[in-house]
């Protein structure tokens, strides 16, 4: 019975023109922003590899020069673009992928793409994820709003109860036949999602990204799930099709677009941050602290007590290599504090945002989609820190070469500096900090099943 409702109901969605032209036009968006996302990692990475071979070639070219020099020349990291970008850009165009490293400084971005684009290019922020998280649920409650409480209008759940179909079979076979409809829409963001990890992604994270965009699919499954079971539930409780649309639309504008909105603004507002020129005016601040000058004099006196001279000029090594080393390592500890407070900050907001899905499954949604497709603050976070490892071990082997120069002034080999290769995060690392948003859609779900269950144990003719 389950069997045979379940085929009636995807027919019946299969045929209905409103569902065929909303689900059409689902379609023709997802692909559409796929492959113009496509297009975009692809200039991208043309782009890195181009700009990467360059600052290559610019750093082995600057000739024989004083490592500290070349120091302050610095060299370029640049963030390759993650494959699964097709689906989902999250954060990277508002924080950028190249970062300046050198001497004495941690920098922040360079070249963000938002900052480039006017007010009206924001309409072309579409993607599948968007897409997805905001008319995927639209298109749910457009298929089943009237599935049972349509049947009680027309005067079918009588006959069909008084065949010896029980409510809860009669749910069953709903669900089992709009969720075939709905997966048909799934299908156009699986293969280019499963497209690009093959094709976009390096040999070596193939499988990383087979199972990112795996999970993609699942949880954008899992939350096209979710509104099923409500709009069942709704469905089966009002008395007529145009109650139960009035009280599902009211809940998708709330729960999906004026949500995630207030929790980012409520974010903002309760764990603000500082403006960029107030965090820049802090930090010089304490690295213009007097107090750094006596502590590299104590340095200065314990490493002359050590050679047993009483002058720099007459130590061993160059005291300037020392000296610069010193302040390198005492402006990496101010550094960790003044960014780890701005990090801080945004852990606060970000879990704000995670733990308000318990009032909506759209903001959970939001953050597995950044993390899965590699564009979230978590990954933007691990190309910082990878960068900013770089600079410092390229600032202690400068120094030491100018350390060592005084007994041995060859002159340095500028490829002793490695290439930067940024290394994404595993799938493992990248969902650990996702674990309260994934439970939290799983309750979802579970919930909004629940609810059906119980709605259609009251389910009546009338």
């Amino acid at each position: 019975m389950i069997a045979t409702i379940a085929r009636h109901t995807f027919t019946e969605a299969v045929r209905d023109g409103r569902f065929r032209v909303a689900a059409g036009l689902v379609v023709i968006l997802v692909t559409l922003s796929g492959l113009l996302g496509w297009q975009a990692v692809r200039a991208l990475e043309r782009e890195a590899a181009g700009a990467s071979n360059a600052e290559r070639s610019r750093w082995l070219g600057q000739g024989d020069k004083n490592p500290h020099s070349a120091a302050h020349y610095g060299v370029y990291a640049f963030k390759t673009p993650r494959p699964l970008a097709v689906l989902d850009p999250g954060v990277q165009p508002y924080l950028g992928s190249i970062l300046y490293l050198e001497a004495h400084r941690q920098n922040e971005p360079l070249y963000r793409p938002a900052q480039d684009t006017t007010a009206a290019a924001r309409l072309g922020d579409l993607s599948a994820a968007l897409v997805g998280r905001t008319l995927l649920p639209l298109l749910v409650i457009l298929l089943g709003f009237a599935a049972l409480a349509g049947e009680r209008e027309s005067g079918t759940l009588r006959q069909l109860l008084s065949l010896g179909v029980t409510p809860r079979a009669l749910l069953a076979g709903k669900a089992l036949g709009l969720g075939g409809a709905l997966a048909l829409v799934l299908i156009p963001p699986a293969l280019l999602g499963l497209a690009a990890a093959t094709m976009l992604a390096p040999p070596g994270q193939r499988g990383d990204e087979w199972a990112r965009a795996v999970l993609w699919i699942g949880v954008h499954a899992l939350y096209a799930t979710t509104f099923l079971f409500l709009t069942l539930a709704v469905s089966a409780r009002v008395r007529s099709s145009r109650i139960a649309i009035v009280v599902l639309l009211t809940f998708w504008l709330v729960t999906v677009v004026a949500w995630p909105r207030l929790l980012s603004d409520l974010g903002r507002w309760w764990h603000p941050t500082p403006s960029q020129l107030a965090f820049r005016d802090a930090l010089d601040a304490a690295l213009g602290d007097p107090h750094g000058r006596e502590t590299l004099e104590v340095q200065r006196q314990a490493i002359l007590k050590h050679y047993g001279v009483t002058s720099t000029a007459d130590l061993p090594v160059n005291w300037a290599g020392i000296a610069l080393q010193f302040g390198e390592e005492r402006a990496n500890g101010l550094f960790d504090r003044h960014y780890g407070a701005v990090w801080s900050t945004l852990d606060a907001q970000d879990r704000l945002f995670q733990f308000g899905s318990l009032a909506s499954p759209a903001p959970a949604l939001q953050l597995l989609s950044q993390a899965l497709t590699g564009n979230d603050t978590g990954h933007h976070r691990a190309f910082l820190r990878q960068a900013e490892t770089h600079r410092r071990a390229m600032q202690v082997t400068l120094n030491g070469a100018l350390r060592d120069s005084k007994s041995s002034p060859s002159p340095f080999r500028w490829e002793t500096i490695p290439v930067f290769h940024y290394q994404p995060p595993v799938l493992r690392e990248a969902l650990a900090p996702l674990v309260p948003s994934l439970a939290l859609l799983f309750a979802w779900s579970a919930a909004a099943a629940a609810a059906a269950l119980w709605s259609v144990r009251h389910l009546t003719p009338r």
